[in-house]
């Protein structure tokens, strides 16, 4: 249960599409928090970002449908676990350099999926 009933809300009634794009947001600001964190050496600030990053990046492992998703779904989860394992590095060696290989990557595919969800017309 989310303690934010605005963002209840916002999950209980958004698409699927809508719901991915909401992750990749977080994802994304999530990153630039633990970026800032680090380069003030507030490594406990940056620990809880990449930690709760690392967590929306593994949910959206688990949303892939490799039955149905076919190649795409295996290319997706090759990125995502990329962008898991440079986060991992990042909170490991208290280091930008990964971190700033996850955003990379991460920024590519949230800019990919802003594009579905115009399509979709399920951006919010």
């Amino acid at each position: 249960m989310l303690n934010n009933p605005y963002l209840q809300q916002m999950v209980e009634t958004s698409t699927p599409i809508q719901l991915i794009g909401l992750l990749f947001r977080l994802g994304s600001d999530l990153m630039n928090e633990a970026e800032k964190a680090l380069s003030e050496r507030d490594f406990e600030k940056a620990d809880e970002a990449l930690t709760k990053a690392q967590k929306v990046v593994a949910e959206l492992i688990s949303s892939l449908d490799t039955d149905k998703g076919g190649e795409i779904a295996v290319n997706l989860n090759r990125l995502y676990t990329f962008v898991w394992e440079r986060l991992l590095h990042a909170n490991l060696r208290k280091s930008v350099q990964p971190l700033q290989d996850a955003k990379e990557i991460w920024t590519q595919l949230r800019q990919l999926w802003e594009q579905v969800e115009s399509r979709q017309g399920g951006a919010s």
